[in-house]
């Protein structure tokens, strides 16, 4: 139902008929917009990861490679998160795209690892870091209270399609390393104009508008939004494990560990990831966020309890690796989904861009820090780490059950005065 959902939306787009209903559907082109950054985004991660396959890029560089996603992305979020907020989204979102389109050129030309290291840097600073705070606060602010969770869970599953489509690439184009480049690039040149076309047509957050015309100051709205032991501890717990649980198991433990499989690891994790951005899109805004975190964390601890007694027990058991994989990845992508709804939804709108961007900073300097943290382990310690991460999870998920609020179904201007009282 929910993919039904994401095709008409897309021939929406192509056929013209959603710039002719832009006032009505502002909430539709914007859920395009960021399933189609999402898609650019999902391409640009899995090549920091598949590109280690390239004979360009030496096995000392692997670790410098898998470092430029999640610097050129936290160097995005800071500076395109803050901008969002000062300047409006939608001179940002049109910023990025520009920023990207450098980072395409760059990695199409590049001769050396260093050259395609700056490119990739530049795309993940872009629609990865500098897009993502400015077009989810754009998509919470301007779409309906009672669909805005399954708009934001349907937008962020173009990460999981955009990252399988790039494996299902190098499968398809096999081994020839200009052959891959070369499809890798001409993938992302189709999916940009189409971006930019739709961007452009898109207004100005109206929302952002009030509240900057209202004068309440960026830095004093951040501090607001991030107040609240409760919802500190959860937004940062559930920042740290989502960021870490998919990206060490879908980017790193490839070229770790299964250096001849890494574009099946990334294909299969990021299939089971798609299904549960399509389950988590069909029930986001019919169950409470607080009872959904709960159920999702449980099913990412017990699956990835069950990868590491697989790993302990038949560690050469690949066929029953690779379907916890699958199994894992679906909760990776609802715990994922459920944390960019909830960055929307609890923070306010005078500093939503920066708070977003501000709060999942912690996760992606433990990510880096988590890269060379586990470059010695084996598969089972590994995964035996990212079990843990999955623990804290839980932790934040149990905190704001039975210390937080609702927000599902409730106006962003009514979550914005929740904010005040619950400080």
């Amino acid at each position: 139902m929910m993919l039904n959902v994401q095709l008409r939306i897309l021939i929406y787009a192509l056929s013209g008929r959603c710039m002719r209903a832009a006032r009505e559907d502002v909430h539709r082109l914007a859920a395009l917009s960021v399933f189609l950054s999402m898609f650019l985004w999902g391409v640009s991660d899995a090549i920091a990861s598949l590109a280690t396959q390239w004979p360009i890029v030496p096995e000392h560089a692997y670790i410098y490679m898998l470092l430029t996603m999640p610097i050129g992305l936290l160097s995005g979020n800071f500076v395109m998160g803050h901008l969002a907020d000062r300047l409006g989204r939608k001179p940002v979102m049109v910023m990025a795209l520009a920023i990207y389109f450098v980072g395409v050129a760059l990695t199409a030309l590049a001769g050396s690892w260093e050259l395609l290291a700056v490119g990739v840097a530049l795309l993940e600073f872009s629609v990865a870091g500098g897009d993502e705070p400015a077009l989810l606060s754009y998509l919470a602010e301007s779409s309906p209270a009672r669909s805005r969770g399954t708009l934001v869970m349907m937008a962020s599953n173009g990460a999981n399609v955009g990252a399988a489509a790039a494996a299902s690439i190098f499968l398809l184009v096999g081994g020839g390393f200009h052959e891959q480049r070369l499809a890798l690039i001409v993938t992302l040149a189709l999916a940009l104009p189409l971006a930019i076309l739709v961007r452009t047509r898109l207004p100005e957050s109206i929302v952002w508008k009030r509240a900057r015309e209202s004068g309440a100051a960026i830095g004093r709205g951040v501090l607001r939004g991030l107040g609240g032991a409760s919802r500190l501890y959860f937004l940062i717990t559930i920042s740290l494990t989502t960021i870490l649980t998919y990206g060490l198991v879908s980017w790193a433990m490839g070229p770790y560990f299964y250096p001849e499989m890494v574009s099946l690891i990334v294909l299969l994790f990021n299939f089971g990831a798609i299904a549960g951005g399509l389950l988590g899109s069909a029930i986001i805004d019919r169950l409470g966020r607080r009872a959904t975190s709960i159920s999702y964390y449980a099913g990412g601890f017990l699956t990835g309890l069950a990868i590491v007694v697989q790993l302990a027990l038949r560690p050469s058991a690949f066929l029953m690796f690779s379907s916890l994989l699958v199994i894992n990845g679906i909760f990776t992508q609802l715990t994922w989904g459920l944390r960019l709804v909830m960055e929307t939804e609890l923070f306010p709108t005078i500093s939503r861009a920066t708070s977003i961007a501000a709060v999942r900073a912690s996760g992606w300097i433990v990510y880096i820090a988590s890269l060379f943290f586990t470059a010695g382990f084996t598969a089972l310690s590994f995964m035996i780490y990212d079990l843990a991460l999955w623990a804290v999870g839980v932790s934040g998920a149990a905190t704001w059950a039975i210390a937080g609020y609702e927000t599902r179904g409730k106006a962003i201007e009514e979550l914005d005065s929740m904010t005040d009282r619950h400080g």
